[in-house]
């Protein structure tokens, strides 16, 4: 999900905090200066990344092993079955949580 910001209206530390204090049930880390990575489970999670015009929201996996780990099943089993898996195992709660976060973050940056 994209959003739209003014330039440089935004900074991940700024960011970090009123998510923290909208959503106590997630845990906010910073990965580097531009990024912030909200894990609700050990699956579930949203990547932010904060540009100078925009902001953008991606549900993934919280963690580098998980993302390591499905990275590896796609090239050990093909790219069909772990597809499969992770279109019905995973993505409706990495969606879940992209639309909960990047809804407030819409609602945060509206003029």
């Amino acid at each position: 999900m994209k959003i739209s910001i003014e330039e440089n209206s935004v900074t991940t530390d700024e960011l970090k905090t009123k998510l923290e204090e909208k959503f106590p049930n997630y845990e906010f880390t910073k990965r580097n200066k531009k990024m912030l990575v909200a894990k609700k489970t050990k699956s579930a999670g949203v990547n932010i990344i904060v540009h100078k015009k925009r902001i953008m929201v991606a549900g993934n996996f919280p963690t580098m092993g998980g993302q390591m780990i499905f990275s590896l099943s796609l090239v050990l089993l093909g790219i069909l079955i772990p597809l499969i898996v992770y279109f019905a195992a995973f993505r409706p709660s990495q969606k879940e949580a992209e639309d909960e976060i990047g809804g407030y973050i819409k609602e945060l940056t509206a003029p």
